[in-house]
């Protein structure tokens, strides 16, 4: 049977490249995407909408995020998904008039305990959002068990790994980016293409770079700066002349989406070590285009790569951040192993077009199903009261968490 176009209401940050090509995604199959967001990107085929309102004193972000659920009614939406659990715009959606309600977590939005620092009245209010969600899709079994241990939401969430674009995220000739970089062909390329923010723990990357280089004088690491917290760059970047390590680090900016297969494909590693993680965007990214990667020893990565074949897993310490990085550049046969590995991996469990299909069939179910009542009164009410309260005494702003940023 034939299905008609529908109309999606997504809320998300246009700022978040996961969420822009989730959008644009299904805006290029022919769908009519709206995106409630906290400022206009350009998307194209997608209709940004941004709230608006009249000031309430003390709490101007309250007023903004009470048109929300207004925005929502206007679009007409057959469906309404949220991408990022944890933000006041997606939390409006729990107060909204009831459509068939998606929700996508990403990791940092539900891992309260490991990351950030969630005020009670934003756990609360995101626990209210994933109850209220008709289907939530996670990007791993792991964060599956989280939102069961979270209060049973386990039972509607289905595994959607949200991957990459194969025809953008692969191989390509990095060598005009090489000489733009100064790099000479000799060069051996480790690349941090995580958000430079301290849980990141970029500096420790760094501070293994004299280790790496009295194997490999060679040796350069390249830091991309998305989302950089500018009094955690200086630090680095003093902590780089402390170490003489002037020549052997370089800073390239926030790297443009479009631009990321390249610094892939220069890299001969990309290393990344947080304490925690969910499953980070830039993983399939790196794998899908050949760069072996380095990780931290976190068991949830195992549920896609393995140790020794498909990347290597460090200690979040210099000294074994360093092993690491001087055995994969040591070992052409590990390199091309783990990198081709990473390749079929990303194929096979990480195709964005693949998990567009599976995601579209779910709209296509809810729609089919009864809906359900919409939120009475007292859950309005409630809402709208820890939403004042969150922002009183925590933020009275309207960003987006920078978890959702190029992270997950």
């Amino acid at each position: 049977m034939e299905r008609r176009p529908l109309t999606i209401c997504a809320i998300g940050s246009s700022s978040s490249t996961h969420v822009v090509s989730r959008v644009k995604c299904f805006a290029d199959r022919g769908h009519r995407v709206f995106l409630i967001c906290d400022s206009r990107a350009g998307i194209e085929g997608v209709t940004e909408l941004v709230p608006s309102g009249r000031p309430i004193r003390g709490l101007r972000s309250l007023s903004l995020l009470l048109s929300v659920p207004g925005l929502i009614r206007r679009c007409r939406p057959d469906v309404v998904h949220v991408h990022f659990a944890y933000s006041p715009l997606a939390w409006m959606a729990a107060v909204a008039d009831r459509y068939p309600l998606v929700v996508s977590v990403m990791g940092g939005d539900v891992l309260f305990d490991e990351q950030g620092r969630p005020t009670p009245s934003g756990r609360g209010l995101t626990l209210r959002l994933l109850e209220s969600a008709d289907l939530i899709t996670s990007k791993s079994d792991f964060l599956i068990g989280v939102l069961d241990r979270l209060g049973g939401f386990g039972a509607k969430a289905v595994k959607v790994v949200w991957g990459v674009d194969l025809k953008h995220f692969r191989r390509v000739d990095a060598g005009g980016l090489r000489a733009a970089l100064g790099l000479g062909r000799e060069d051996r390329v480790i690349l941090s293409p995580r958000i430079l923010q301290r849980f990141y723990n970029v500096h420790l990357i760094v501070e293994a770079m004299p280790r790496v280089i009295a194997a490999i004088p060679k040796a350069r690491l390249l830091i991309t700066e998305y989302h950089a917290d500018p009094a955690y760059r200086d630090e680095i970047c003093r902590r780089v002349e402390a170490l003489g390590l002037r020549e052997h680090v370089r800073f390239v900016g926030s790297v443009p989406h479009e631009e990321m297969p390249q610094h892939y494909s220069l890299a001969d590693v990309t290393v990344a070590v947080p304490p925690s993680d969910g499953l980070p965007q830039t993983l399939l990214e790196g794998m899908a285009c050949g760069a072996p990667s380095i990780l931290s020893r976190l068991p949830r990565y195992e549920e896609l790569v393995t140790h020794g074949e498909s990347a290597l897993f460090v200690d979040v310490s210099r000294e074994s951040i360093a092993d690491g990085v001087i055995r994969m550049l040591e070992d052409a046969d590990l390199r091309e192993r783990i990198a081709s590995a990473g390749r079929e991996i990303v194929a096979t469990h990480a195709d964005l077009d693949r998990d567009a299909d599976r995601m579209e069939a779910k709209y296509y179910e809810l729609l089919s199903m009864p809906r359900r009542r919409g939120p009475g009164y007292f859950r309005r009410a409630w809402v709208i009261g820890e939403m004042a309260l969150h922002l009183l005494t925590h933020d009275r702003s309207l960003p987006e968490s920078a978890s959702s940023g190029r992270k997950v």
